[in-house]
């Protein structure tokens, strides 16, 4: 008897070469779905990101400039102030703010006041009639005759400093010839600040737009906020108004159709200054 033979059948089949190309436009057509889907959200969130930064550079100006408005005229002398503040380059401050008129442009304000703490303080008492006043150890390096000069003291009166030092020579009214003396009483510890003038302004450099802010001491304008475009301000009586405040994109949007791709965005404030006096 001859012996049996096993003998399995293969049935395995491998992919034909149609079903490859199938199963490859297939892939293709996910693969082309899924980066589309990518794409726009990309760019979704790049535009998002934009307006993004394009507000908060927008309120972080408006806050910084609300703010230092709003201090406008604190320590500051009341009347005939050009005649106290001479050191800003180009700019007779004949009122507090000065607001220059930029015509189609942005225009321009100047503020001055007490903006930071006391630089000093008298060591010895002053009496009505003095024409200087002593100050701590040191304290009278804060100090100069240039931009550094209109002081005030006790936070009841305003002064020129004359003649600078831990001794200051001062003048309490620039108006009349030759050092006028205190018209108060002043105890040791009374506080001494200086009074400074803050500028803000819009300049275009290398086609960007920044908000400038300058408190005219030597160092010049100093950025503050990228691509704010417009500032404009109009006073009436004791209040002034910011509009618009202005702040764009960074990068234009092709899909914009609007300003040249450039998204927008404007704010308007009123500010009414507590120490502020109309001249």
């Amino acid at each position: 008897m001859e012996p049996m033979e096993n003998f399995t059948e293969n049935r395995e089949q491998g992919f034909t070469l149609i079903e490859l190309l199938i199963a490859m436009a297939l892939a293709l057509v996910v693969i082309a779905s899924l980066s589309s889907v990518f794409i726009l959200q990309r760019k979704t969130y790049d535009v998002q990101e934009q307006i993004s930064e394009m507000t908060q550079n927008g309120r972080a100006a408006m806050e910084m400039l609300t703010r230092e408005i709003r201090m406008t005229g604190y320590g500051a002398p009341k009347s005939n102030i050009s005649n106290w503040i001479d050191w800003v380059t180009g700019v007779t401050m004949d009122s507090n703010p000065k607001i220059e008129d930029g015509g189609s442009g942005s225009d321009i304000i100047h503020m001055a006041a007490c903006f930071d703490g006391p630089a000093g303080s008298l060591s010895a008492a002053a009496t009505k009639g003095n024409t200087s006043i002593t100050l701590g150890s040191g304290e009278g390096s804060e100090f100069n005759t240039i931009d550094k000069k209109v002081i005030n003291i006790g936070r009841l009166e305003s002064a020129v400093v004359t003649s600078a030092g831990d001794t200051l020579t001062i003048d309490t009214d620039p108006t009349t010839t030759g050092n006028q003396g205190l018209k108060n009483d002043y105890e040791i510890g009374a506080l001494v600040s200086i009074v400074k003038v803050i500028s803000y302004s819009i300049v275009q450099e290398d086609g960007s737009y920044i908000l400038k802010r300058n408190e005219n001491l030597g160092a010049g304008r100093q950025p503050l906020a990228e691509n704010i475009i417009d500032l404009q301000f109009t006073q009436s009586g004791d209040t002034i108004e910011i509009n618009p405040l202005t702040s764009q994109t960074d990068k234009s949007d092709p899909n914009y159709s609007q300003n040249n791709g450039y998204r927008t965005f404007s704010q308007r404030a009123y500010i009414t200054p507590p120490n502020l006096l109309i001249n």
